[in-house]
C-alpha cells in the first residue's frame, strides 16, 4: 500500500469512528436561558385610571441595543437569552403611541430621551426664542438592575427544561416528581423586576387678583420649564421650552371686596436641569387677561426663578407637584380696571379663545 492510501485509510477510520461517539445524555441544543421581565406597578406608579395598555422592553447585551419588543401585556414578558451582561429600560405603550412627544436615542441606554412636541401657539411665544412644548401625557418609565447570563446558568437551565419536556411527551404530569421538576426549572429562570413611574409631573398656579367681576377670560404661559426627560437617570434634561396654561378657574376669596384668585393646573416634565428651582432661572409667567367689556386687554409679567414650591406628597401617581403662587387676599397682585360690560350677564368664561393682539399695558413683578 502506497503512503498516500494509508493516510486516506487512517483518515476514513477517524471519520467513522466520529459518527460513533454519542452525544451525552444531557446534550443541549439551545444556549439560552429563560428570562421573565416582571412590571410591579406600585400604587403611586400612575394616575388613577392611567394603567397602560401595553409596554415596550428594550434589552441591552454588553452596552449594546440587543433586542426591542412590544407587548400588550404590561405586567410580564418571558424571553429566552444567550450568554451576557444585561440591563433593560421600559416604557409604557410604543413610541409612536404619543402625540404630546418624540423620542431619540432610545438605542442608547444612557440617553434614550421623550422630547416635549413643538406646539404652534404663537402667541405664547412672547420673543423668549423657546418652543412652545405641548402638555405631556401620562408615560411610565422604569430601568432594571444590571444581571449577567452564564454558561452555568443556561447549561443547568436546559438540563432541568429538557427534562421537564421529556415528562410532558410521556405524559408524566403529575405527581412529586413533575413538581420537582416543575420547582426546578423555575429556579433556574432568571426574574428580573421593574419597577415603573411616571416621568410627568404637576404644575399648579393661584394668582389672587381685585375687581374680579371685570375679568372675562385669561391665557398664560409659563417659560424656562423643562422639555426633556432622560428616561433612565429618571431625571429632566437641560432643554427648556415654554408651556401653555389653557385652561383657568376663580374663586373668590371676599366677594364683598371683588377679590379672589385665578387657578390652573397642567402637566409638565417639571424643571429643567434634574428639577432644581433657581433665582438664576430667566423664567416668567406670562398672563394676559381679556376683560368683560370684550376689548381691553391687559399683559402681566411674573418672574417665576425659584418661586415654585414642591407638595409632598404630589398628586397620586405623579413625579413631583409644583405650586406657583402670586399675592394675597390682602395683597392681590392684579388689580383690574372697571369696565363696562360689553352686554348685560356676561362674566369670566374659562379657556383659550383666539383674541385680537393684545395691548402692552404690561405690569412686571
Amino acid at each position: 500500500m502506497t503512503k498516500t492510501c494509508k493516510l486516506l485509510a487512517a483518515a476514513s477510520m477517524l471519520l467513522l469512528s466520529a459518527a460513533c461517539v454519542r452525544r451525552p445524555l444531557e446534550y443541549l441544543p439551545y444556549e439560552t436561558v429563560r428570562v421573565i421581565v416582571d412590571c410591579i406597578y406600585e400604587d403611586d406608579a400612575y394616575p388613577v385610571g392611567e394603567k397602560p395598555t401595553g409596554m415596550t422592553l428594550y434589552f441591552f447585551r454588553d452596552g449594546k441595543l440587543y433586542n426591542t419588543v412590544t407587548t400588550s401585556n404590561i405586567d410580564t414578558y418571558e424571553t429566552e437569552l444567550p450568554s451576557g451582561n444585561y440591563k433593560l429600560y421600559m416604557m409604557s405603550q410604543s413610541v409612536g403611541e404619543f402625540g404630546s412627544m418624540t423620542f431619540s436615542n432610545m438605542d442608547n441606554f444612557d440617553k434614550a430621551a421623550a422630547t416635549l412636541t413643538e406646539s404652534k401657539v404663537v402667541w405664547a411665544t412672547r420673543g423668549t426664542g423657546e418652543v412652545v412644548g405641548t402638555d405631556p401625557e401620562v408615560l411610565l418609565a422604569g430601568t432594571s438592575a444590571e444581571f449577567e447570563v452564564t454558561e452555568a446558568m443556561i447549561h443547568e437551565y436546559q438540563i432541568w427544561h429538557s427534562k421537564k419536556k421529556a415528562a410532558v411527551a410521556s405524559g408524566a404530569t403529575k405527581g412529586q416528581e413533575w413538581i420537582d421538576l416543575d420547582n426546578q426549572v423555575e429556579q433556574t429562570t432568571i426574574h428580573v423586576p421593574v419597577y415603573p413611574k411616571n416621568v410627568t409631573s404637576e404644575l399648579e398656579v393661584l394668582v389672587y387678583c381685585g375687581g374680579m367681576s371685570y375679568l372675562q377670560n385669561v391665557r398664560a404661559s409659563t417659560t424656562g420649564m423643562a422639555r426633556t426627560f432622560v428616561l433612565t437617570p429618571f431625571i429632566t434634561g437641560d432643554e427648556t421650552a415654554t408651556q401653555v396654561i389653557r385652561y383657568w378657574g376663580v374663586a373668590m376669596d371676599r366677594e364683598a371686596d371683588d377679590i379672589g384668585h385665578l387657578y390652573a393646573t397642567i402637566t409638565t416634565f417639571g424643571l429643567p436641569n434634574g428639577d432644581k428651582p433657581s433665582p438664576n432661572r430667566d423664567a416668567t409667567l406670562n398672563i394676559t387677561t381679556l376683560l368683560v367689556d370684550n376689548n381691553t386687554t391687559l399683559s402681566h409679567v411674573f418672574e417665576v426663578g425659584d418661586k415654585f414650591v414642591e407638595i409632598t406628597p404630589p398628586t397620586l401617581g405623579y413625579r413631583h407637584h409644583y405650586l406657583l403662587t402670586f399675592g394675597t387676599p390682602d395683597e392681590p397682585v392684579i388689580i383690574f380696571p372697571e369696565v363696562d360690560p360689553v352686554e348685560a350677564g356676561g362674566g369670566f368664561v374659562a379657556g383659550v379663545t383666539d383674541w385680537d393682539e393684545e395691548v402692552e399695558g404690561g405690569i412686571e413683578i
